[in-house]
């Protein structure tokens, strides 16, 4: 990892390291009903005991529902379950849902919950739990929207639910204690993916209803594979639940602490130290950790992107011209040339690997008189120079500094002069969800395998993660197209005709895709991320013991 963040998508905070290809596999319309919900089969006999200690940015909410970045995901999926889950082939495989059937017309979905899951207090999870779930998502009284909140309107009265002109939300039903039954509008391509996300892990009704949000976050209640035991301002602590429903955890803790303001190295000096297990590195460090007896690096293909969000309603930014002059200026070749193991230039929105990829370039190409000649039909120029524009990041590793220097000069050789703040990533997060930075540098990683992890998540008008406030009704109105299209080809044609219409008008700047990096000692074994990164390691798979052959 470049930078000391990663978000889909999950925004991942500030620059990190670059994808390359991954074969995005076919989902089945229903897996077995004793499918493994969320890894395959170790290579060695796993041995039970040990604590497994990592290093990240504290996440800002253990409430599914809030979770928008994987410092909220990599705990939130390891305390909780959805319906199903998505393995590291990218499939769709079943978790505290056993099995299920869609209807020929693509609209019907009928799941049957297992009858083991339990959640941490003891209770059964039953199809009350998943239709609250669902139900909390869309409420009308809540104050934030979940990044899964848009992709929830097919449901049959989910728009008129969520607007509170209906108390009846008839697209989500419990037809007994562990049936569930979901109808839609129409028939929606990703919807099975959809039900992955964190947003909709599912909750107990009871112990919300008695305790109230604020309390659930603070003392969260799950089925996962692991519970909390404990937090506090350094870290959390995650002891093994013996009674999930998938079995018993290896580990008997996870023990997450997070990283301080001052570090600058994503935590590896105290990698080095022996303080953690595992460490997602800045790049210059690959090389001390390679050469390490005792250490594996462990690198995967991630479904991520580095950025440049601009917004388009902040003076001067809310001029196309003088977006699209930044959007010349910025040299990607040259910041991929910085770090080219663990960089692929973008040259559209949609990384390597994600259905609707093509390697065309769709975006603005690097032309620095273009850039001048945009900024002077906007009335900037030597005689009227642009008023600095605050530009935030919360990176701070050598690699990243040396992105941001980049960026910086590429802006000032066309004229634009740029006032850098570096902030932490909890400063950074506040003010881009307050649509309150001019420039911005970003990453995501994407939660589902479909274009919409990118496309709508960032682009659709009001959804939580646009950031850019971006609001164009072309846009919108061929979004709701792409989740109509069944057929594969024409709907990939159709995303690529939206990632060219968005980045025509330069609300973000594509800078690279990143291939993901981990550091692993040799005596963990099963720590191996998939495209979707580390926030979806099952870990109750992971275990401690001797070291490995490297």
């Amino acid at each position: 990892m470049d930078g000391n963040g990663r978000a889909g998508g999950r925004r991942a905070g500030a620059l990190f390291g670059t994808a390359v290809a991954v074969a995005v596999a076919v989902s089945p319309g229903c897996g077995p009903p004793d499918a493994e919900a969320r890894s395959g089969p170790l290579a060695r006999t796993p041995v039970r005991g040990g604590v497994l200690r990592l290093v990240q940015e504290a996440p800002a909410s253990l409430d599914p529902v809030e979770a928008s970045s994987v410092y909220e995901s990599f705990p939130v999926n390891q305390i909780f379950d959805g319906l199903v889950a998505i393995d590291a082939g990218l499939g769709v495989v079943p978790a505290l849902a056993s099995s299920w059937r869609v209807d020929r017309d693509g609209l019907g979905y009928q799941f049957e919950l297992r009858s083991d899951a339990r959640f941490h207090d003891g209770e059964p999870v039953t199809a009350d739990d998943v239709v609250f779930t669902f139900r909390r998502v869309l409420d009308p009284r809540a104050e934030g929207r979940s990044l899964v909140f848009p992709y929830l309107a097919v449901i049959e009265g989910a728009e008129a639910y969520a607007r509170g002109e209906s108390d009846d939300l008839p697209g989500v039903r419990a037809l007994d204690d562990h049936t569930v039954r979901l109808r839609l509008t129409h028939p929606h391509p990703a919807f099975l993916e959809i039900l992955a996300m964190d947003g909709l892990k599912v909750v107990p009704r009871t112990v919300l209803e008695r305790a109230g949000a604020a309390a659930f976050e603070a003392h969260p209640v799950g089925t996962g594979p692991f519970r909390l035991a404990e937090r506090n301002e350094d870290g959390l602590r995650l002891a093994a639940n013996p009674d999930y429903f998938g079995g018993a955890p290896h580990l008997d803790e996870v023990d997450l602490r997070f990283l301080r303001h001052d570090e600058s190295d994503g935590g590896a000096e105290r990698y080095y130290r022996g303080e953690i297990d595992v460490l997602e590195p800045p790049t210059e460090e690959l090389p001390r950790l390679s050469a390490d007896p005792e250490t594996k690096v462990v690198r995967y293909q991630e479904l991520s992107l580095a950025f440049l969000g601009l917004s388009t309603r902040i003076p001067p930014l809310d001029r196309p011209g003088v977006r699209q002059a930044i959007a010349h200026a910025v040299d990607r070749h040259a910041l991929v040339a910085d770090a080219p193991v663990v960089r692929r230039e973008a040259t559209g929105i949609l990384p390597p690997g994600m259905a609707a990829y093509s390697p065309e370039p769709k975006g603005l190409e690097h032309d620095p008189a273009r850039a001048r000649e945009l900024l002077e039909t906007a009335g900037f120029g030597p005689s009227r120079p642009m008023p600095p524009v605050p530009l935030y990041t919360s990176s701070r590793s050598p690699s990243a500094v040396r992105t941001l220097e980049r960026i910086v000069a590429d802006l000032e050789e066309v004229g634009i002069e740029v006032d850098v703040r570096v902030v932490t990533w909890s400063e950074l997060a506040e003010r881009i969800d307050a649509r309150a930075a001019p420039l911005f540098l970003l990453a995501w990683v994407a939660d589902i395998p479909d274009p919409d992890a990118y496309l709508r998540s960032l682009f659709e008008s009001g959804v939580s993660g646009n950031y850019f406030g971006y609001d164009d009704a072309e846009t919108d109105a061929m979004l709701r197209e792409g989740t109509r299209v069944l057929n594969p080809i024409e709907r990939a044609e159709l995303y690529r005709r939206i990632e060219r219409h968005v980045l025509a008008q330069a609300p973000i700047v594509p800078l690279y895709h990143t291939m993901g990096a981990v550091a692993v000692r040799t005596t963990v074994h099963g720590f191996e991320p998939g495209p979707m990164g580390t926030a979806g390691v099952p870990l109750e798979r992971v275990w401690i013991g001797g070291g490995a052959a490297r």
